[in-house]
């Protein structure tokens, strides 16, 4: 009994065959969805990136006040991470908002 793996199976078959196959779908089904809705992953998510920003923005001048000889090469680095994290919080905002004044 010779057994192939998926992958080699898959290559075996010709790209028409491969489009012919489909999965069979009831009429009026629809999928169910896992998990909290749309909405409040918006809301975490927008919640998460601004702690981020705001912790990263804390720890880059933290690193300002040690005695460390690369302070400020590790403050500039903290810096530019948290610029980052910034930047995606103020898109996150943005399209919140957005989404928020269509509903």
């Amino acid at each position: 009994m010779n057994i192939m793996p998926k992958s080699k199976k898959q290559q075996n078959m010709s790209a028409a065959a491969r489009a012919n196959r489909s999965i069979p779908v009831t009429p009026g089904a629809v999928p169910a969805r896992r998990g909290v809705s749309q909405n409040s992953n918006a809301t975490t998510g927008l919640v998460m990136g601004a702690i981020v920003a705001v912790g990263c923005w804390f720890v880059a001048y933290t690193f300002t006040l040690q005695e460390s000889p690369n302070r400020y090469l590790f403050a500039g680095m903290m810096a530019m991470i948290a610029l980052m994290w910034s930047i995606s919080f103020y898109v996150r905002l943005r399209k919140w908002q957005r989404r928020r004044q269509t509903n």
